[in-house]
C-alpha cells in the first residue's frame, strides 16, 4: 500500500470519527435534520411527478429518492432522473 492510499484512509476514519462523535453527542439534532431533509425532498420528488405527468415521466418514490433529493437539493433530484432515463428508458 502506497502512502497516498494510507493517508486517504487515515483522512477517512477522522471524518467518520467526527460524524459518529456529532451523532452520539446529539442524536437529536441529528435526527431532525435526517427528518427535514426527508421532508424536502419529498416535496422534490412530488414536484417532479407533477409536472413530468404532462410528459409521462414517474420518478419512483421511496426513501432513497427522498433522502437524496432532501441531501442534495436540486441537484440530487437532476441526479436522479437523469439516472432514472439512464437505467430505465
Amino acid at each position: 500500500m502506497t502512502q497516498g492510499h494510507i493517508l486517504l484512509y487515515a483522512l477517512l476514519a477522522v471524518v467518520a470519527g467526527i460524524a459518529l462523535i456529532r451523532v452520539f453527542r446529539h442524536p437529536g439534532l441529528v435526527f431532525w435534520k435526517l427528518a427535514k431533509s426527508a421532508a424536502i425532498g419529498c416535496l422534490f420528488v412530488f414536484a417532479v411527478n407533477w409536472v413530468g405527468q404532462y410528459f409521462h415521466y414517474h420518478l419512483p418514490f421511496n426513501a432513497f429518492t427522498a433522502l437524496t433529493a432532501g441531501f442534495l437539493g436540486i441537484p440530487g433530484v437532476g441526479m436522479l432522473i437523469a439516472l432514472h432515463l439512464w437505467l430505465f428508458q
